[in-house]
């Protein structure tokens, strides 16, 4: 299954912490983490498209593989 650039946008709203700030803010790391994870998804959690929450779960299952980029913004969703 090919990932579409929405889908994968989509995905990793998952890994975006909540947060109480500016809209513009949340944009900006929102296009971080689509830039930083966008590949890792596709190459190691294509099986879970679209399912928000398998992704998640494979990402977590596939912590250790992820880019160091993707990684780090990963690691700082889950605190």
């Amino acid at each position: 299954m090919r990932i579409t650039l929405a889908t994968a946008a989509t995905a990793l709203t998952l890994l975006l912490p909540t947060l109480a700030s500016a809209e513009i803010k949340t944009d900006t790391v929102r296009q971080k983490a689509e830039q930083a994870c966008y590949d890792d998804v596709n190459r190691l959690c294509a099986d879970a498209i679209p399912d928000e929450e398998k992704i998640k779960a494979c990402m977590k299952v596939h912590r250790e593989q992820l880019s160091p980029k993707c990684r780090t913004i990963f690691d700082s969703s889950m605190k």
